[in-house]
């Protein structure tokens, strides 16, 4: 990756857009913290395997399981204390 001058506004995300500039995700989770930024939310894990080794079946297996666990959690009653609390301090 080149180096950008550091006039150049926007010149980090450019080159993290690039297509044919390929980050290794060590760089790109790097890149990342010392510039401040985030990642989408709904971005895919980065790839540590190689591609078609069973490490890497394994690892999207994970993910996979992990992704509908996440989709399927339902959000927890409150408890009876915080609801009190909450009552309590809507009256003020």
């Amino acid at each position: 990756m080149e180096r950008t001058p550091k006039k150049k506004a926007g010149a980090v995300l450019e080159a993290l857009r690039a297509r044919e500039q390929v980050l290794t995700p060590q760089e790109d989770r790097a890149v990342r913290m010392v510039h401040g930024l985030g990642v989408r939310s709904d971005a895919p894990l980065a790839r540590l395997a190689p591609e078609g080794t069973e490490l890497a079946d394994e690892l999207l297996l994970l993910e996979v399981q992990l992704a509908r666990q996440a989709r399927a959690r339902v959000p927890r009653t409150p408890s009876p204390a915080k609801s009190k609390i909450v009552r309590t301090l809507r009256r003020r």
